[in-house]
């Protein structure tokens, strides 16, 4: 019993996460990978200004390593947009 209810809440696991996952390779040469249709977005080699009508962190200075990585982590459709450039 526990075993088909294991199965069947990783169905539905599946089945919920797997039709909004997808991985493009952007025009900067980067990747952007999107999960949940849109709800998080991670890119790389995104140095791009975020827009003005999101909430904008700039983990490059709370986190300073002093070589930007262009990594750009949006959550919530573009709500909060993490970036270290």
């Amino acid at each position: 019993m526990k075993r088909s209810l294991s199965v069947a809440a990783l169905a539905v696991g599946v089945l919920v996460l797997a039709p909004g996952c997808a991985t493009r390779t952007t025009g900067s040469g980067g990747h952007e990978t999107t999960v949940l249709g849109g709800a998080v977005t991670v890119s790389t080699n995104s140095f791009q200004p975020p827009t003005p009508a999101t909430l904008d962190v700039d983990t490059s200075k709370l986190l300073s390593k002093g070589n930007p990585s262009g990594k750009e982590i949006s959550l919530l459709w573009g709500l909060i947009t993490l970036h270290d450039y």
